[in-house]
């Protein structure tokens, strides 16, 4: 007569049934309550305001609720800490944004990796930025900025919100020597730029779009391979010779790392669904953002490396620090 099982591995082997039969049920159940989407910015800018559109659309494909959180400041920090720190089961989700990994790149201290604790589920669209200076700069195009920048004594004086790459990007692609002045947020950047007291600034349509339109500052070039709609005037980096010269924010969708893969499948087919809707693509292109046409995880992996190696290069060359 064969040797019958210890109790404990008995158990134990019960106890494995019972939790995959109550799983099951659980992961096709998903979502059964409202869902956290987690925005590394204060409410009512461009972010948060695709966030709230994407969140929207989603939460009817969903059948539920998608609450928009607003954690900003610290780079991208207390937003994704907050999402690690509820559990792995796909309702805390995190709107991302490449902050996070410059703030990474340039010192800003961490206790994580956020390409190590996050997973994508998939990309929601890029926002190329836009160069402008102000109409004091003697410059319509990116040939003549180069020409100004050449024969200045001084270096062109780039604003940017916080620590930034993006306006020594710039001078490496023309070849001219830029100044990034600082600014703790957009506001008082803007009132200098206004001013004159700035030359450059590099930046989404949104935040400038309304200075442009009534001649405060005049957009140059948008730093894409296509045009954007609501300014098809102005011509890409591109069009006028810098095909180089891309610059860009993406946002997407993340989970805590160790989220049941299902899960993942679920949010990503319901984030496409979303972004065939042809009103949430005009809303978001009405606001400087391409949506992409259809994503997975891995295709955004692989486009938020490819920038994340840009911009590191152009820190390792300048040696950009916090």
């Amino acid at each position: 007569m064969p040797n019958a099982s210890p109790p404990s591995l008995l158990r134990r082997g019960l106890l494995a049934l019972a939790a995959g039969a109550l799983a099951a049920p659980a992961l096709a159940a998903y979502p059964d309550r409202p869902i956290r989407l987690v925005v590394g910015y204060a409410a009512g800018g461009g972010t948060d305001l695709t966030a709230r559109a994407v969140a929207t659309r989603m939460s009817a494909e969903l059948g539920q609720q998608i609450v928009v959180e607003n954690r900003g400041g610290g780079g991208g920090v207390p937003a994704i800490s907050s999402v690690l720190q509820a559990p792995a089961d796909g309702y805390s989700v995190m709107f991302s944004t490449a902050a996070v990994l410059v703030a990474r790149a340039l010192g800003t201290p961490m206790a994580f990796d956020p390409l190590e604790v996050l997973v994508p589920v998939g990309l929601v669209g890029v926002s190329p930025n836009v160069l402008v200076v102000h109409p004091s700069v003697p410059a319509r195009n990116l040939q003549e900025l180069q020409a100004y920048g050449r024969t200045r004594r001084e270096p062109l004086r780039f604003g940017s919100p916080s620590i930034s790459y993006t306006s020594h990007f710039v001078g490496q692609e023309l070849g001219i020597e830029v100044e990034e002045v600082r600014y703790r947020g957009t506001g008082p950047l803007m009132t200098d730029l206004l001013a004159g007291r700035l030359d450059a600034y590099l930046i989404p349509l949104p935040g400038i779009q309304a200075a442009v339109r009534s001649g405060e500052l005049r957009a140059i070039a948008v730093s894409y391979k296509t045009p954007l709609a609501p300014i098809p005037e102005v011509p890409t980096t591109a069009a006028q010779g810098f095909p180089n010269l891309i610059s860009f924010t993406w946002t997407g969708l993340e989970l805590r790392a160790g989220t049941p893969p299902e899960i993942v499948a679920r949010l990503g087919a319901a984030l496409n669904a979303a972004l065939a809707d042809p009103e949430l693509r005009r809303k978001l292109g009405e606001s400087g953002v391409e949506a992409t046409e259809r994503t997975d995880p891995d295709s955004f992996r692989a486009l938020v490396l490819e920038e994340k190696a840009r911009g590191e290069a152009v820190i390792r060359r300048f040696n950009l620090r916090e």
